[in-house]
């Protein structure tokens, strides 16, 4: 039985590693199309989030795209692109698995290099280019490289955001999104204190930032179970039951319940309502199966 666990659990750690993105379960979400699905569900606030972040980056694409000039020189030249690249980082704050569908352009990174020679307190384009920089990354080295730059330039540009002069809410989401971000890429190389302390300075910044709430939930899964089941209550009972990570704290509780506790009855009603809560997913949501559901399911079919 140990063994077999292990195996599971190592062959969803390599999936997510390969993944290397800390909402790998999600990247799918979004294919090509307009932002006619999202305006579906005008009574949805999700479906309205992704509306707003894809509103933000279309816009902002199309402004980069209406700039033809090949430098960044005057004032005015700073004026018109600095609602691009806010808009992205705005976007991005809003909802990242988005970002695929309006790309900017090939040149945006060196107009971003020259804009802030110019404006070089610009925290918001600041994150942009922190991005960008991730994303160029991605094509030019190793996976784990890319890693482990992603982490250090988070830490870098979260330590420059701390000690910016304005106290902003613009600061303020920078940071509790730089500090969500830095609690996944720690989850994933396995460095749990530091993801839970991420998770937490993020959700001590935003106490609406219920992602970060349930990160610190993931991570205490192993070594406080008890305190992991009541973050995880509290996580569903804040948020909307199409969030995306809705289905997945069924699953992780059920996890709970029969790993730390050995309680299957429990654990089997807490699958169920996984099950039942991806009924409730918004249709352009779409899922693959993460590694709390597999491994719930692996668990539960080990007692039948």
């Amino acid at each position: 039985m140990e063994e077999l666990l292990n195996g599971v659990l190592d062959s969803t750690d390599d999936e997510v590693r390969r993944g290397h993105d800390p909402a790998g379960a999600y990247s799918s979400v979004i294919c090509a199309f307009t932002k006619s699905p999202f305006s579906a569900f005008p009574n949805s606030p999700t479906a309205m989030k992704y509306k707003t972040a894809f509103d933000l980056f279309y816009k902002a694409r199309s402004i980069i795209c209406g700039y033809s000039k090949a430098k960044v020189e005057t004032n005015n030249d700073c004026d018109f692109l600095e609602t691009a690249f806010h808009g992205y980082a705005k976007a991005e704050m809003c909802e990242n698995h988005l970002y695929d569908t309006n790309k900017p352009p090939y040149n945006t990174y060196d107009l971003m290099c020259q804009y802030l020679k110019q404006r070089p307190d610009d925290i918001l384009a600041e994150y942009f280019k922190n991005i960008l920089e991730h994303k160029r990354n991605e094509l030019q080295v190793s996976k784990f490289e890319c890693l482990q730059m992603s982490i250090s330039t988070k830490e870098i540009l979260a330590a420059k955001v701390s000690r910016a002069s304005a106290n902003s809410d613009i600061k303020r989401q920078i940071l509790a999104t730089l500090y969500n971000r830095l609690g996944s890429l720690y989850t994933i190389t396995r460095q749990t204190i530091r993801a839970i302390d991420s998770f937490q300075k993020s959700y001590d910044i935003d106490n609406n930032y219920y992602d970060s709430l349930y990160g610190i939930a993931h991570n205490d899964q192993s070594d406080h179970p008890e305190k992991a089941l009541r973050l995880f209550h509290m996580y569903l009972n804040s948020v909307l039951e199409c969030d995306k990570k809705y289905c997945d704290a069924y699953y992780a509780m059920a996890d709970i319940y029969i790993s730390s506790f050995g309680n299957i009855a429990k654990a089997k009603e807490c699958y169920k309502k996984g099950l039942n809560a991806e009924d409730k997913q918004l249709p352009f949501i779409i899922r693959d199966d993460t590694e709390s559901k597999r491994l719930a399911h692996f668990l539960i079919a080990q007692f039948e």
